[in-house]
This record gives structure tokens, C-alpha cells and sequence, in this order.
């Protein structure tokens, strides 16, 4: 009798981590687009951060909401946001800005979110719609989220 050995195949364990992902409106409805982002599992401005921009209304005058880092004080002016909170944001979402207490240049974790932060296209602006989380795990399993 021949009997079949089947290869199991072992995954590396790999670190968790998240997936941010930005979406967007192009321009106004024109279709849509998102950017990816992954951030490490133990990354510290991680809830807050997401919490903060899927908290945000368009301003007043405003029908959507484009990040774009002239205009982003005017949500601490309309008390959508407080002043710290838009010290944190300021510092995360776009590289150059003054840094927020507690975090330097050299940390790792508060560079993971500036590349999925998007104002315009080369074409059009970009209608911020929320940041979705999905969680990885060291097995490469994907999980929703839900921040409370």
C-alpha cells in the first residue's frame, strides 16, 4: 500500500502589526481611492490617533474634509479638536512639523502615519472619509477592529 505524506507548510511567525487604511473621495465624486498603511501592534499614538481623525466633521462653509496642513487648525477654531490633540496630529500626519511633546525625531512609530495621508491627487483633492483598522496577527490573519 503507498500512502501520501502531504508537506505541511510553516508559516513564519511574523510581528503583528495594523493596517490603516485612508479613504478617500476624489474631488467631488469622482470615484474613490484609499492608501494603505501598515504600524506596528504596540505603535503608542495608535488609538489616538484614529479615534481623532474618524471623529472629525467638516468644517463650517465645508461640505467634506481634505488634510491639508494650512487649513487643519481651523478644527481646533471650530472645537471639533482641542489644542494638544492638534499638536499630536500636526506632528504625526506631516513630516517637517513641529513635534509634539514626547515625541522625537528619532521615533520609529510616529512616522508610520504621514505616507497614507493624502490632501490631492495630481489631478484633484481628496475628501478625507475615515481611517478603517484591521489587525494582523503573527500568524498573517486578518481581523476587524473596533476602537471604543
Amino acid at each position: 500500500m503507498i500512502e501520501i505524506v502531504k508537506e505541511t507548510k510553516t508559516k513564519k511567525k511574523s510581528s503583528p502589526y495594523y493596517i490603516l487604511k485612508y479613504e478617500y473621495m476624489i474631488g467631488d465624486a469622482d470615484g474613490n481611492t484609499s492608501e494603505k498603511v501598515e504600524v506596528l501592534a504596540d505603535n503608542p499614538y495608535l488609538e489616538r490617533y484614529v479615534k481623532l481623525l474618524n471623529s472629525l466633521k467638516p468644517l463650517d462653509g465645508k461640505w467634506g474634509i481634505v488634510l491639508d496642513s494650512y487649513e487643519f487648525h481651523k478644527f481646533v477654531e471650530q472645537g471639533q479638536i482641542t489644542e494638544d490633540d492638534y499638536k499630536f496630529l500636526n506632528s504625526l500626519m506631516w513630516e517637517g512639523n513641529d513635534l509634539y511633546e514626547g515625541i522625537d525625531e528619532d521615533d520609529e512609530h510616529a512616522w508610520a502615519f504621514c505616507e497614507g495621508v493624502q490632501g490631492e491627487t495630481e489631478y484633484s483633492f481628496l475628501v478625507f472619509e475615515g481611517i478603517k483598522l484591521t489587525y494582523v496577527d503573527e500568524d498573517g490573519k486578518k481581523h476587524k477592529t473596533k476602537i471604543k
